[in-house]
C-alpha cells in the first residue's frame, strides 16, 4: 500500500528537491535574522547574549512564514531545472509518465506548506511578534519600552490615551489624558499620574470633563467672549475622588508592542487573521479600520497561499527556462524580487484604497499563477 501511495519515483524526485528546499530555507532565514541585526547593528552590541539570542529565535516564525514560498521557488528551480537539463523529465515522459504526474508529491507538499504558513499566522506569529518587540525593549529599559510611547495619541478601543511623560523609576505615567467619544458626548478625564497594571489603568489626581453636543442651541456669536461664556456654562467640570481605574482593552505590553514604532511596514502582522476577519464584519468600525481589517486579512492568506502559487509558477519555468544551474539561480532571485515588490506595492495600495483591498493583496499570487498557466503547456495542459 505504501508503495501504491509514493512510487520509488517520487521518492525519487523528493530527494532531488527536499535537500535543496531545506538548504534554501535556512539560507533565507539566516539572511532575514542577518538583515534584521545589520538594520539594528548600532545596538544589538549593547544586548545581554541570552537577550540577543531569545530575540533573534522569536524573529524565526516570521521570517520562516516570509521566506516559505522562496525556498520552494529555489528547490523546483534547482531540483527541476536538473532532470530537465539532463533529459530525465524526457525519459519519464517517454515511458508514459507526464510531468504533473511527477510533480504531484510536490504539489502536496505545496499545500502542506499553504496550511503550515496560515497555521503560523493564525496562531504564532501574533504572539512571536510582540514577544520580539518586548525583548528588545527590555533589553534596554527593565519596564518594557513605555518610554516609547510618551508623546503619542493611542488609540485604544474606544478611548484615546495620551501621556506627556514617563516616570522610569516608579513606572508611572504622567500628564494623562483619555477621552472617549459615545455619539456627541465627549468625557476627557486628565491626570497628574497613572500606572498600568493589565488592562486597568489607575489614575491619580483626577480631573474630568463631559461635553454634551446634543444640550447645544445652535446660537449666533458676537464676539469671542460670548462663545467662552457660552463654552463655561456647557461644559460641566468635576473634581473626582484621588484615583480612578479605568479599564483598556490593551495590556501595557500590548500598547509597547503595537505604537513603541519598533518597525514601520503597511501591514501588520501582530494581529492574526481571525482578528482582522472579526474587525472587517463589525458594524461599529469605522470605513477607514474595515478598509486596514481587509487589507491585513488578505494580506496574511494571500502570503499563506505563496508558497504554492510560486509552486506552480517554477514547474513550467523550470523544465523550459532553467538551462543551466545559473540561469536556475537567477530565475529564482528575479521572480523572488519581482513577487514580493508587487506583494508590497498591493500592501501599501490596500492601504490608501487605490485598489480594493482583495485586488490589491491577491494580485501578485493571481500574476504569479496566470504566468505558471501560461508557460504550463506541456506540463499543466
Amino acid at each position: 500500500m505504501g508503495n501504491r501511495i509514493m512510487t520509488r519515483l517520487d521518492r525519487y524526485l523528493l530527494r532531488e528537491t527536499l535537500p535543496v528546499f531545506a538548504f534554501g530555507l535556512a539560507l533565507y532565514v539566516g539572511l532575514g535574522l542577518l538583515s534584521n541585526v545589520l538594520a539594528r547593528s548600532a545596538y544589538v552590541g549593547q544586548m545581554p547574549l541570552g537577550g540577543m539570542l531569545a530575540w533573534l529565535g522569536l524573529q524565526v516564525p516570521a521570517i520562516l512564514s516570509q521566506t516559505l514560498p522562496v525556498a520552494v521557488l529555489f528547490a523546483v528551480l534547482l531540483g527541476y531545472g536538473r532532470l530537465a537539463r539532463e533529459n530525465e523529465l524526457l525519459v519519464m515522459q517517454a515511458g508514459g509518465i507526464s510531468p504533473r504526474r511527477t510533480a504531484r508529491w510536490l504539489l502536496v507538499g505545496g499545500v502542506l506548506l499553504a496550511a503550515l504558513s496560515f497555521c503560523l499566522n493564525e496562531w504564532v506569529i501574533p504572539w512571536s511578534t510582540k514577544q520580539t518587540v518586548l525583548t528588545w525593549w527590555r533589553s534596554f529599559d527593565s519596564n518594557g519600552g513605555v518610554f516609547r510611547l510618551v508623546g503619542q495619541d493611542l488609540p485604544v478601543g474606544k478611548l484615546r490615551l495620551f501621556f506627556g511623560g514617563y516616570d522610569a523609576a516608579k513606572n508611572e505615567l504622567t500628564r494623562v489624558r483619555v477621552q472617549q467619544w459615545e455619539d456627541r458626548r465627549l468625557t476627557v478625564y486628565f491626570a497628574e499620574r497613572g500606572r498600568l497594571e493589565g488592562t486597568a489603568l489607575k489614575l491619580q489626581g483626577v480631573k474630568g470633563f463631559v461635553l454634551d453636543m446634543d444640550r447645544l442651541p445652535p446660537p449666533e456669536f458676537t464676539g469671542l467672549e460670548q462663545v467662552e461664556a457660552f463654552f463655561q456654562d456647557y461644559v460641566r467640570a468635576q473634581n473626582l475622588a484621588q484615583s480612578l481605574t479605568i479599564r483598556l482593552s490593551l495590556s501595557q505590553d500590548d500598547l509597547v508592542s503595537r505604537f513603541s514604532n519598533y518597525s514601520s511596514t503597511a501591514l501588520d502582522s501582530s494581529q492574526p487573521p481571525s482578528h482582522w476577519w472579526r474587525q472587517a464584519r463589525d458594524p461599529a468600525a469605522t470605513v477607514k479600520e474595515k478598509v486596514e481589517a481587509r487589507a491585513n486579512l488578505h494580506a496574511a492568506l494571500a502570503q499563506a497561499f505563496a508558497p504554492l502559487v510560486l509552486l506552480w509558477l517554477a514547474l513550467p519555468v523550470a523544465v523550459k527556462r532553467a538551462s543551466s544551474p545559473g540561469v536556475a539561480l537567477g530565475l529564482a532571485l528575479v521572480l523572488t524580487v519581482a513577487y514580493y515588490v508587487l506583494f508590497g506595492l498591493g500592501g501599501v495600495m490596500a492601504q490608501t484604497s487605490v485598489w480594493a483591498p482583495e485586488i490589491a493583496m491577491w494580485g501578485a499570487n493571481a500574476l504569479a499563477v496566470a504566468g505558471g498557466w501560461a508557460l504550463g503547456r506541456g506540463v499543466y495542459r
